[in-house]
């Protein structure tokens, strides 16, 4: 009973839920023209159906020396079967903007994912 109910919940989600799209790109280890091994950026999923959203209830921000900085928690939901890295970069394509953050530890449930994101500048 568990397996289906997680079978069409995974169906719901993916069909009413997940309205954007993310590439999670990695830092994989690639040698050089020299020989020496290096890292190179590689899109190790492309345009996977997902949901960006914003889940903390207030804006923080923050006067540092040059700049004025925001920060606000997002989140992204996908499916289980992918596998997310920390520090994972995710390109997410949210209504005509397209967003670059960096993945934290995902949550893995039945269902779903839940990945905590954050651009560069605040992590």
């Amino acid at each position: 009973m568990a397996i289906i109910q997680a079978a069409y919940l995974k169906n719901v989600l993916s069909s009413v839920m997940y309205t954007d799209t993310v590439t999670i790109t990695r830092q994989m280890p690639v040698i050089d023209d020299e020989g020496a091994d290096c890292y190179k950026p590689t899109d190790v999923y492309v345009s996977i159906p997902c949901k960006l959203s914003q889940y903390g209830k207030e804006l923080e921000s923050n006067q540092e020396d040059r700049a004025f900085k925001l920060k606000n928690d997002l989140r992204l939901c996908m499916d289980p079967k992918y596998k997310v890295l920390p520090n994972d970069i995710m390109t997410v394509c949210h209504e005509d903007q397209t967003f670059v953050l960096y993945a934290a530890q995902p949550f893995c449930y039945e269902d779903h994912q839940e990945i905590s994101v954050r651009r560069r500048e605040e992590a």
